[in-house]
């Protein structure tokens, strides 16, 4: 005798590379926004001191000053989230790289949430 569910249990559980994609995405969409202090918050509080150590200024301050990214460069890059490479060991996550960027973006688990490492 088959048993159906109320829906729940026919939704796929979400991988863990689902999560670090979530994050890159709303990190690409504040940036391409202009939404400085929203970027901000997505980056691990040492990725901030250092942006802002660099910069010598807070950073959503030094975010605005360098520009962040051409808007269709950001665009590109967020159209390859879903497809780009994410590897997870432990704490630590690496996207892409992304875009016209060489390198993965870099992220790490604070909590139960990803943020941007760099």
């Amino acid at each position: 005798m088959a048993l159906t569910g109320c829906g729940a249990a026919d939704r796929p559980k979400a991988a863990p590379a689902d999560g670090v994609r979530a994050v890159v995405r709303a990190y690409l969409g504040a940036l391409a926004a202009r939404d400085w202090p929203r970027a901000c918050r997505l980056m691990t509080p040492a990725a901030r001191r250092d942006l802002a150590e660099a910069a010598g200024a807070p950073c959503a301050r030094a975010l605005s000053a360098s520009g962040a990214e051409a808007a269709d460069e950001l665009a590109s890059a967020r159209r390859e989230v879903a497809g780009a490479d994410v590897r997870i060991r432990g704490a630590t996550a690496t996207v892409g790289p992304l875009g016209t960027a060489q390198r993965p973006l870099r992220l790490r688990r604070d909590g139960a949430r990803w943020l941007v490492a760099g």
